[in-house]
């Protein structure tokens, strides 16, 4: 591309940008944005509403049965496995489970609570190796 054709997109940008700069300060163009998952534009009076869902879901393999992370904490922490959950999980798809890492303190154990995306029930899982040290 020549320099003049570089020089008039820059210009065509730059006055783009000012405009812009100009409708959002006198109030015709709002932009809200709340949260990062969603996003409120008004422009003269007319609002749309965007909202993308960051949301992670644990699904069993072979069927449409799924279970939302946060959903999975809720059953949890309503549960047996309680407030003590860390951030670490993971799905298992074969089995159709949450497995969250609990912050309980159990000798030669490292226990997770599990939470079945059919059912909805949550039960601690020790994953003890049965040695104990001495």
């Amino acid at each position: 591309m020549n320099k003049k054709g570089s020089a008039s997109i820059f210009f065509i940008i730059l006055g783009l940008l000012f405009v812009g700069g100009y409708l959002i300060n006198q109030g015709i163009i709002t932009i809200n944005i709340p949260s990062s998952s969603t996003t409120t534009t008004t422009i003269i009076g007319l609002t749309t509403t965007t909202t993308i869902s960051t949301e992670e879901f644990c699904q069993k393999k072979d069927t449409d049965i799924k279970l939302s992370l946060s959903e999975a904490k809720n059953i949890a922490i309503q549960g047996q496995c309680g407030d003590k959950l860390k951030d670490t999980y993971i799905c298992n798809e074969i089995t159709g489970t949450w497995w969250i890492d609990l912050d309980i303190e159990k000798e030669g154990c490292n226990p997770a609570c599990v939470i079945n995306v059919e059912t909805k029930t949550a039960e601690i899982n020790w994953r003890c190796t049965g040695l104990i040290l001495e």
